[in-house]
């Protein structure tokens, strides 16, 4: 008996090798895995490509009725052909996908250190030290029409309709993702009419270089048994959506003495989702506090990204819930004052390293003035 074919769209990468390990575990579990490769990133291709092109692309390599599954900017060329064609899959599989379009705060700060250091790229022997520092080293590697490319990709977010994809949706997503973060997965499930979410909170945006073993066994198991799309979710369900849209759908609870308690203390009074499943609970319940990585996956220059995967394991992470807090408090204010301090020592450290070889460079061109 032939083995079912899960068709996969790769994220933004240059190779498929990372992917080994977990399509010889599906294998043994049954499912066999036909790679597509992404013209101008795993296929050869000097064009400047759309994401209206990646969908026709898709729409030719990917049978009728298939299921399919898309990682990171495969998952976005496979929202938009799934919002454009409804009934061409049968069971779409989205792992860590791009696709939510938000203002991007490490995009912002790329544009600043670009701007302010921008004259660093053009003394001798500081190349590396304007890439390093405004994360822009495999954006320059990129060739010029995939930087474009990708600069499409992320404009056409701006008009990806969500709520237009009906097929049977399986939501995969590390909790530890900083390139696409869990918030985007929530705004998916939200969107996306009965789908499913699970939240892997040891996963970072790479999981089939980490966790293969425990990837292809939630692939192999969403395969297998697709969410069933109903035309009205049931909120009782609470373990089985997202915690914020329990909260949005379900009646407001009554806490006696709530003005001399914090909000948060009359949340957890109040009844609600549990918390206890962190699988199938919303992305704030399975996400902790994120620190910056310089091993990650993004890379911003000019309001740009570009994802590669990460070779390291994260650290675990404390849990917390984003439900029981305000979405902007003091901890969230207190993260952002840091950052910005941060970005503030880069910026000096570069300017006095770029003032130091500007006065070595003086002195030898004096040098060789006087010989």
């Amino acid at each position: 008996m032939k083995k079912p074919t899960l068709y996969i769209i790769h994220g933004w990468t240059y190779t498929v090798a990372p992917w080994t390990k977990t399509i010889e575990l599906l294998a043994k579990q049954g499912v066999a895995v036909e790679m597509l490769h992404v013209p101008g990133l795993t296929a050869p291709s000097k064009k400047v490509w759309t994401i209206e092109e990646y969908v026709k692309w898709a729409d030719r390599n990917i049978p009728d009725g298939a299921v399919a599954l898309g990682h990171s900017n495969g998952g976005r060329i496979l929202l938009n052909l799934c919002s454009e064609k409804p009934d061409k899959l049968q069971h779409l599989i989205l792992l860590d996908a791009a696709g939510v379009y938000e203002n991007s705060g490490k995009r912002d700060v790329a544009r600043t250190l670009s701007k302010k250091l921008s004259f660093l790229k053009r003394i001798p022997g500081l190349t590396k030290v304007w890439h390093k520092i405004t994360g822009a080293t495999d954006y320059a590697r990129a060739p010029e029409n995939m930087k474009r490319t990708l600069a499409n990709m992320l404009e056409s977010d701006k008009k990806l309709n969500l709520t237009k994809v009906t097929v049977p949706t399986s939501i995969l997503w590390g909790g530890m993702d900083n390139v696409t973060p869990p918030r985007q997965a929530e705004v998916m499930h939200e969107k996306i009419r009965g789908s499913s979410l699970k939240i892997f909170a040891n996963w970072n945006h790479a999981p089939y270089i980490n966790h293969p073993g425990e990837l292809s066994k939630a692939i192999a198991q969403a395969y297998k048994k697709p969410p069933e799309v109903t035309t009205k979710m049931d909120v009782t369900q609470a373990t089985e959506i997202s915690a914020s849209m329990a909260l949005k759908k379900a009646a407001e609870p009554v806490v006696p003495n709530t003005a001399n308690i914090s909000a948060s203390m009359a949340f957890k009074k109040a009844a609600g989702p549990s918390a206890d499943d962190m699988t199938k609970n919303s992305a704030s319940l399975a996400v902790g506090k994120k620190g910056e990585n310089s091993d990650s996956v993004v890379a911003t220059l000019k309001g740009v990204e570009y994802e590669k995967a990460s070779l390291e394991l994260p650290k675990q992470r404390e849990m917390i819930s984003s439900a029981s807090v305000p979405k902007i408090g003091r901890f969230e204010k207190m993260k952002r004052a840091a950052k910005r301090k941060r970005n503030a020592k880069k910026i000096n450290k570069a300017k006095q390293k770029a003032l130091k070889a500007e006065s070595k460079i003086s002195q030898k061109r004096a040098k060789r003035a006087q010989g």
